[in-house]
């Protein structure tokens, strides 16, 4: 039996019993939308059809120009959105950017970075950061199986959003490679960017004090000190912003999804 995702009291236990009914929800609206383009499209040519049979008097004449009006339209509007993209450097294409890498290594200045650069092409992602899911939702903890339920819920809600034509980027520890795998089969578009900040880099950062308290024993389970991060084997992108800037590190993320091919 199908349970239904409460969105006002969440219960991430019902969130994989949902899948399907949120698939099926968006093929109807994707089908609604087909069926609504070709409603409106038959309606514009009805009216050029009916102004031309009252200018002429010919049906036969305003048939063939209500026809061509139609045509015309569609490929111009066709070749004007590739002319425009053209022009822009840009066509946003739906795509989850997921950024993995310990903490303080730079993931969330990153995403925001890249935020903007998509903002500057008049495209808004979605923006999830792990930290703020967990304050908001307070159900899952910080061992590795909470870990891992907490991940594959913050890449369902990701691989949701892409399904409805969004650019979701994810900023998330995220520390087990089996877990971002599962992800990935999630995703139609999905693009690992490991944050490769070494561990003494971000030991000395230190910007919540996690790590002096990972390594006196008063936080257990600490990616890094504690618990283990499994490096990517095949990321999309490698950055570092021991050695990068931040600019630079999104100016790589972001031109790496513009040359992609989806």
């Amino acid at each position: 039996m199908l349970r239904i995702f409460n969105p006002i009291t969440p219960n991430f236990s019902y969130i994989y019993d949902s899948f399907h009914y949120f698939q099926f929800l968006l093929k109807v609206f994707k089908k609604n939308n087909i069926f609504k383009s070709i409603l409106y499209r038959c309606y514009s040519s009805s009216i050029t059809i009916c102004v031309a049979y009252y200018l002429t008097g010919n049906f036969k004449a305003a048939f063939s120009i209500g026809f061509l009006d139609s045509m015309f339209k569609i490929f111009s509007y066709y070749f004007f959105d590739s002319v425009w993209h053209r022009i822009v450097g840009f066509k946003a294409r739906p795509a989850v950017i997921w950024l993995t890498g310990l903490s303080g290594s730079g993931k969330t200045t990153i995403a925001n970075n890249l935020m903007d650069k998509f903002k500057s092409k008049s495209v808004v992602p979605v923006m999830l950061d792990g930290d703020e899911i967990r304050h908001a939702i307070r159900q899952t903890g910080f061992d590795m199986e909470s870990r891992k339920k907490h991940n594959r819920n913050v890449g369902f809600i990701a691989s949701l959003f892409e399904k409805q034509g969004n650019i979701v980027i994810v900023a998330l520890i995220s520390p087990y490679e089996d877990v971002r795998n599962e992800i990935r089969s999630m995703c139609t578009n999905f693009i690992e960017v490991h944050v490769a900040t070494e561990l003494n880099v971000c030991i000395e950062r230190d910007v919540k004090g996690l790590y002096k308290r990972a390594l006196t024993g008063e936080i257990t389970n600490f990616t890094g000190i504690s618990d283990k991060y499994d490096s990517p084997s095949k990321p999309e992108v490698v950055i570092d912003t021991a050695q990068m800037s931040t600019e630079e590190c999104a100016m790589k993320v972001f031109n790496y999804y513009r040359r992609r091919k989806f």
